[in-house]
C-alpha cells in the first residue's frame, strides 16, 4: 500500500510540473521570476565601471496609459516579451511616481520641475490651446547635448505646438519625428482633421501605416543610420500607445480571442495596442544588439500615468487609474537597464519621481547640469543603485482637473502617509471629500485613515495648499472642448510661428504696483507672476 501512495504521489507532482510549464508556456513572458533584494544589499550587486569607461548612451521609453497589471511579469495575458526582457535584465522600479496624466508627466520628465509651477498641472494642452512650457525652462536633452550628447526625439511631444520656441527642436532636440498633439489617429495621423506627423518641422506622409509601427521604425532607424557612431546619444521614444484613439492592427487583435471589446472596456483592442507596443520596444532592443551597444546603453522605460479603465487599462490591485490621484492612476510600471552597471532580474521599492528623473541621470552619466532654475526634482541615482534612503525626503503632489470642468483631484504622497482630496466646485457651493492612507502597509488604498489621525490631515492639506497657490493665474485648466470658433488646421506643421516673429521676452502685465495688490488679493489661489 505504501508503494502504491509513493508511486500515486509521483504521477501527481509530475502532473503539476506539467500543468505549471502549460500555464507559464501559454504565457512565455511569465516564464522567469524576480529577485526582490532589499537596499541594503542591492548595493553589493551593482558594478563599477572603469574611470575611462565611454559615456553611456540614454534612451527613454515612454508608454501612454499603460495599466500596472497589463505587463507580462504581472501576469497579465497580454503579450509583453520585450518589455518583460527589460525586467529580467534590469532593475523593476516599484515605486516609480509620474503624474496622473499626460503633460504634466512630460513636463515633469523634460524640467525637473513641479509641473504646478509651469502651469502645467491641471489639464493637458490640446490643439486648441495656445499654452506651452515657458522658453526660460532648461529642458534635460539641452544639458546632454552641451555635453556632446547627440539628441533625438520619436514620438508624442504635448508640451507646446504653436510658437517655435515650444517645440522639440527649441528643447534640445536635434532630430525630432513625430507628432505634436494626443489623440492622433492611428492610421491616418491627423487630429481634428489636421495632419499631425512631420520630421523637424517638414511634413511626412505615413497613411495607413500604424503610428507605434512607425515610431519604432523611426527610433530603429535612427540608432542604426541616423547617429553618428562615435559619439553617445540621448534618444527619446513617447509612444502614444496604448492612448486612445482605441485603433489596433487586426492580426495583434486576433491573438487575443480570449478577450471582448465594450463601449466602456475595449479589452481585446487594449490588449492589441500594447502588444503592437511591446513590438515596437523589441525593434529598438533589436537595434541595439545588432549594433553591439546595449551593455552601455541605459533604458529607462515608464508609463506617463496609469491605465484608464474605460479605455480598456487595468490596474488592479492598485486603486483608481488615470485622472485620479490614487495609486492606480500615479504609481507606474518602470524598468531601468544598464548592463553595465545595474544587477538583472531585480526590484528596486525606493521611491522615484518623475521629477528625478533628469538630476539623476545628471548623476549616472557624469555631466553637471546647468539648470536655470530651482529644480524641485532630486537625485535619486543613489537610491536606484542601492545606496540612498528608501523615501526623497520631500513631498509629491498629484492633481487633475480633467476631464470635469471645476473638479479637481488631488493628492500628497509624504513618506508612508498618502492624502487624497477630491473638490467639486459647484455652480453656488463647493464639496471636499478628504481620505488618508499609509500606502506602506496598505498600498491599495483600502483603509481611509482621516478620522483616526486629523494631525495628518490638516499638515498634508497645508503641505497641498502651499504647492498649490504655486500654479500661474494663467495656468492650463481643462478645455475638453474647444471654443466654436476653432478649426484645425490642414497641418500642424505648417502654422508654427517662427521664433523670429514671437517675443522674446514674455509679458510682465500690469504695474509692479498693480501685481502686488493683484496677489494680495488672489492670496493662495494662485501666483500672478511667472515663477
Amino acid at each position: 500500500m505504501k508503494k502504491i501512495i509513493f508511486i500515486v504521489s509521483i504521477i501527481l507532482i509530475i502532473l503539476s510540473i506539467l500543468f505549471l510549464k502549460i500555464k507559464l508556456n501559454k504565457n512565455p513572458s511569465s516564464n522567469f521570476s524576480f529577485t526582490s533584494i532589499e537596499t541594503v544589499n542591492l548595493s553589493k550587486l551593482v558594478k563599477t565601471r572603469a574611470a575611462d569607461a565611454p559615456q553611456p548612451n540614454i534612451i527613454i521609453l515612454l508608454a501612454d496609459d499603460l495599466g500596472w497589471s497589463d505587463v507580462g511579469y504581472r501576469g497579465s495575458d497580454i503579450n509583453t516579451p520585450n518589455i518583460d526582457r527589460l525586467a529580467k535584465e534590469g532593475m523593476r522600479l516599484e515605486r516609480f511616481y509620474a503624474t496622473p496624466f499626460c503633460t504634466p508627466t512630460r513636463a515633469a520628465l523634460m524640467t525637473a520641475r513641479d509641473p504646478i509651477k509651469l502651469g502645467a498641472a491641471h489639464a493637458v494642452f490640446m490643439a486648441w490651446d495656445n499654452a506651452g512650457i515657458s522658453p526660460v525652462e532648461k529642458f534635460m536633452p539641452e544639458d546632454f547635448k552641451s555635453a556632446g550628447y547627440q539628441t533625438a526625439m520619436i514620438g508624442k511631444w504635448h508640451l507646446g505646438h504653436t510658437i517655435e520656441q515650444h517645440t522639440p527642436n527649441a528643447r534640445g532636440f536635434d532630430h525630432f519625428y513625430g507628432h505634436f498633439n494626443t489623440d492622433v489617429l492611428y492610421f491616418d495621423h491627423t487630429f481634428a482633421g489636421g495632419h499631425d506627423f512631420q520630421v523637424n518641422g517638414e511634413t511626412v506622409d505615413h497613411s495607413g501605416e500604424y503610428a507605434t509601427d512607425v515610431h519604432g521604425n523611426q527610433a530603429s532607424h535612427y540608432i542604426e543610420n541616423l547617429r553618428n557612431p562615435e559619439k553617445p546619444f540621448f534618444l527619446y521614444v513617447p509612444f502614444l500607445a496604448p492612448h486612445s484613439p482605441m485603433e489596433a492592427k487586426e492580426e495583434d487583435k486576433a491573438k487575443y480571442t480570449s478577450r471582448l471589446d465594450t463601449p466602456r472596456h475595449p479589452a481585446k483592442t487594449y490588449a492589441a495596442m500594447v502588444d503592437s507596443l511591446d513590438q515596437a520596444i523589441g525593434s529598438i532592443l533589436s537595434s541595439l544588439d545588432s549594433e553591439g551597444i546595449a551593455d552601455n546603453t541605459i533604458v529607462l522605460f515608464f508609463s506617463d500615468n496609469g491605465g484608464y479603465y474605460n479605455f480598456g487599462g487595468v490596474n488592479k490591485p492598485l486603486r483608481g487609474g488615470k485622472l485620479e490621484s490614487y495609486e492606480g492612476g500615479v504609481r507606474v510600471n518602470a524598468v531601468m537597464r544598464w548592463p553595465d552597471v545595474l544587477p538583472p532580474n531585480t526590484i528596486n521599492e525606493n521611491v522615484v519621481s518623475v521629477m528625478d528623473v533628469y538630476p539623476s541621470l545628471m548623476a549616472a552619466t557624469g555631466i553637471s547640469p546647468s539648470y536655470t532654475k530651482k529644480i524641485d526634482g532630486i537625485d535619486r541615482w543613489s537610491a536606484i543603485i542601492g545606496k540612498g534612503e528608501k523615501e526623497r525626503g520631500e513631498p509629491l503632489i498629484f492633481t487633475s482637473n480633467i476631464p470635469i470642468y471645476n473638479q479637481f483631484k488631488y493628492g500628497v504622497l509624504d513618506e508612508q502617509w498618502k492624502l487624497i482630496q477630491h473638490v467639486n466646485h459647484k455652480r453656488r457651493s463647493s464639496e471636499v471629500e478628504t481620505e488618508l492612507y499609509n500606502v506602506w502597509s496598505d498600498p491599495n488604498e483600502t483603509t481611509d485613515l482621516s478620522l483616526e489621525r486629523p494631525d495628518l490631515v490638516k499638515r498634508l492639506t497645508k503641505v497641498l495648499d502651499k504647492r498649490l497657490a504655486q500654479h500661474p493665474i494663467g495656468g492650463q485648466y481643462v478645455k475638453i472642448q474647444p471654443h466654436p470658433g476653432w478649426r484645425a488646421p490642414n497641418d500642424y506643421a505648417d502654422v508654427v510661428i517662427p521664433a523670429d516673429q514671437v517675443k522674446q521676452d514674455m509679458w510682465e502685465g500690469f504695474s509692479p504696483i498693480a501685481t502686488a495688490v493683484l496677489q494680495q488679493t488672489h492670496g493662495e489661489k494662485g501666483r500672478i507672476k511667472y515663477d
